[in-house]
């Protein structure tokens, strides 16, 4: 059998933990042996029992956090295949292998088109036979790491067919989180760190409330860094709003928490294709409200289905005046029965043309099938 390896960063819950996991799915129908090893939080194995009951050639899920390591367990082992994404001590050993006489078939996942971000793989390009990217950034690639051939892959993943809810199950969601079924409701899920921005989400949830003046409840759903949760509760209780603000941490089942949600907020200073949370919020016809940032905007259109925010960078956080510009879009929106419901069907329809007749699992089997047939 042939050997696939595949070297992520960790196993917790994320967006490109989500891409992994889906990318060793895709190899499920071939006759490969799977291993997968990651080099941070080894407590934090969210996502390994689905990796092994989605693909029942996994084989070993290993803790392998240094150079050294990763250059003995590869030298050892010698796979058909390298799947690389963000594993700086593998990153780290490709060169040391290649000066031994060790070569192997690498492609490298790049999820974000900024410079300092393709720059991480600056030092391994030599050795890459393959770039798998999320969107068109293909020119980008070219600029900063070589003619190495491109595969575009979106993560485009959700792709069951869900009944949007009606609005009783909307209102039994909001009771199920102890909310009033009238309540007012806004909401993140996902990973929850300082790229978030989640103080600029609580802020921009202030001027809504603000606004619409009366209460706004928000809820945080996924794993927070503990830096970025003190800065965060000191923020709710500078701005009062302890008793309107929820931060759930990990949440394995989301689908209660996006039909209670009125519209998600997303504040990211930079982000890669567009959020997988995002393409499940659209599926459950929740609007959202994003930054134009990575390639939300070439799926994103202004008022079809959400807000766009044009964020003018990809480092700080959304300026004061385009965070109040957009506080009055949505709040407006949220106002209007009408409207929010015209931007629920939008919503719906959006998610639903994203990911209708997308195989990105196909495209990931037809990528590597010089490696693996």
């Amino acid at each position: 059998m042939k050997h696939v390896v595949f070297a992520h960063r960790k196993l917790s819950f994320g967006g490109g933990e989500r891409v992994m996991l889906e990318r060793v799915a895709a190899l499920a129908p071939l006759d490969v042996r799977i291993t997968v090893i990651f080099r941070k939080e080894p407590d934090k194995r969210d996502i390994e029992p689905e990796l092994r009951a989605r693909n029942p050639h996994v084989e070993e899920i290993l803790y392998i956090p240094g150079t050294w390591g990763a250059l003995r367990w590869l030298w050892k082992n010698k796979p058909d295949l390298l799947a690389l994404c963000n594993h700086k001590g593998v990153q780290r050993a490709l060169p040391l292998l290649a000066w031994l006489g060790l070569r192997f078939p690498t492609v490298v996942t790049l999820h974000e088109h900024y410079e300092r971000h393709l720059r991480k793989y600056y030092g391994i390009r030599k050795w890459v036979d393959m770039w798998v990217i999320d969107w068109e950034f293909e020119q980008a690639v070219r600029t900063h790491l070589g003619p190495q051939p491109c595969a575009m892959i979106h993560p485009l993943y959700p792709q069951r067919k869900i009944e949007p809810p009606t609005e009783a199950e909307r209102r039994e969601a909001k009771r199920e989180l102890g909310l009033p079924d009238n309540a007012i409701v806004l909401g993140y899920c996902g990973q929850i760190d300082a790229r978030k921005d989640p103080l600029t989400t609580l802020q921009l949830t202030r001027y809504i409330e603000d606004r619409l003046g009366k209460p706004v409840h928000l809820i945080f759903a996924g794993r927070v860094d503990e830096a970025t949760r003190q800065a965060l509760e000191q923020g709710i209780e500078r701005m009062g709003r302890r008793d309107r603000t929820r931060i759930m941490g990990p949440v394995p089942d989301l689908s209660g928490i996006f039909r209670s949600l009125d519209a998600y907020l997303l504040t990211s200073r930079n982000e890669g294709f567009f959020p997988i949370a995002l393409i499940e919020a659209l599926e459950q016809g929740v609007p959202i409200v994003a930054p134009s940032v990575g390639g939300i905007s070439t799926v994103l259109v202004d008022g079809d289905g959400g807000i766009l925010i044009q964020k003018p960078d990809d480092r700080k956080s959304i300026p004061p005046g385009l965070l109040e510009a957009a506080a009055d879009r949505v709040a407006a929106m949220l106002a209007s029965p009408g409207e929010l419901a015209l931007q629920r069907q939008k919503a719906l329809a959006l998610g639903q043309r994203l990911t209708e007749g997308y195989d990105a699992a196909a495209l990931f089997r037809a990528a590597v099938k010089a490696w693996v047939p």
